[in-house]
């Protein structure tokens, strides 16, 4: 996967709502590609006998 550029995520944080500030967004982008490349090796995982369960549990 190719990495975000800072033009990347201003248009992500614009399109929600997001304030960042352009002095923080280098850092903001940094940040984000240092979470997907962690999350890369779960892509990698087999999932084939995995059974779904729901996202969420009521609780009583």
């Amino acid at each position: 996967m190719s990495e975000l550029t800072v033009e990347h995520v201003r248009a992500m944080a614009n399109a929600l709502t997001l304030p960042v500030q352009d002095d923080d967004l280098a850092e903001v982008t940094h940040r984000l590609n240092a979470f997907l490349a962690a999350l890369e090796p779960l892509a990698e995982l087999s999932l084939e006998t995995v059974e779904p369960l729901p996202s969420w549990l009521e609780l009583e």
